[in-house]
């Protein structure tokens, strides 16, 4: 399904030299050129297609400190701070708000082990809030089911995935950076056992330093430098929907699914263009 993305002009001419090339325009990509653009950096972003056509605008758009690793949730804290500064960076929305995340269960045990974790997360100075039985079936009465009880992060949140991407690489090329667009890297120029150069289809781009973001295809990228980069995937479906006079829509998550079969979920774009669900 092609994605509606946010358009983004293609940089006129190719750099003859950069300081740093980043490879892939995801999320991971554009990030890294925004923040280095900022710090005054010379940086060029390529990208084989479209600015966050694929992995990027595939997703459910969560922010999310929730159920984090412990040692991750330093960095998700730092990312969601991140997020709510840089629409202001950057002058245009990124569809980025903190509408809270709440997850909802029938399995005591997992329950209890949400529990656990807003225990051990208050530690860290992130507020959750373990829900009851009446408030899991509020909050999930679009289910048509009853639950056991749930677990809700009001400060966590979602980004446009059609948005993200796109507007966050024209932050990039706001603050000097230049984007590049179906031009894929092909390999790399080296020089006495050390990256000189970025081979491009438009061209080569003089470097000393390279920054691979290209998601699933950075390993195969990787692989014909020697490099062994593992990866692992984690498939799922997200349906999207326009608005309607009417709604009439039960929707029944689930929280497993048969071997195989992945997960689902339905990505609901309001009229106004705003929320996800």
């Amino acid at each position: 399904m092609p994605a509606p993305l946010h358009h983004v002009t293609t940089s006129p001419a190719l750099p003859q030299a950069a300081d740093v090339v980043v490879i892939g325009g995801g999320i991971v990509g554009v990030c890294t050129a925004y923040y280095l653009a900022r710090r005054g950096v010379k940086v060029a972003l390529l990208e084989k297609g479209r600015i966050g056509a694929e992995q990027s605008s595939r997703n459910w758009g969560w922010c999310r400190q929730q159920n984090r690793d412990a040692r991750e949730l330093p960095m998700a804290t730092k990312s969601l701070a991140l997020w709510d500064a840089m629409a202001g960076q950057i002058g245009q929305d990124l569809g980025f708000r903190r509408c809270g995340l709440h997850y909802l269960s029938n399995d005591e045990a997992e329950l209890a082990g949400w529990a656990r974790w807003r225990d051990f997360a208050r530690g860290e100075g992130v507020v959750t809030q373990m829900l009851s039985a009446a408030e899991a079936a509020e909050r999930g009465r679009a289910t048509g089911k009853a639950w056991k009880g749930g677990v809700f992060s009001p400060t966590d949140g979602i980004a446009d995935p059609e948005r993200a991407a796109p507007v966050i690489a024209l932050g990039a090329r706001a603050f000097g950076g230049s984007v590049h667009q179906m031009c894929a890297a092909r390999g790399l120029e080296l020089e006495a056992g050390r990256v000189a150069g970025v081979v491009t289809e438009a061209g080569v781009i003089r470097t000393r330093t390279v920054v691979m973001a290209g998601g699933a295809w950075a390993s195969s990228f990787c692989r014909q430098l020697g490099i062994r980069f593992p990866q692992a995937s984690v498939r799922s479906s997200i349906l999207a929907v326009g608005p309607g006079r009417t709604c009439r829509m039960r929707c029944t998550p689930r929280r497993s699914a048969p071997p195989g079969a992945g997960m689902a979920a339905i990505r609901w774009r309001s009229p106004a263009g705003r929320g996800w669900t």
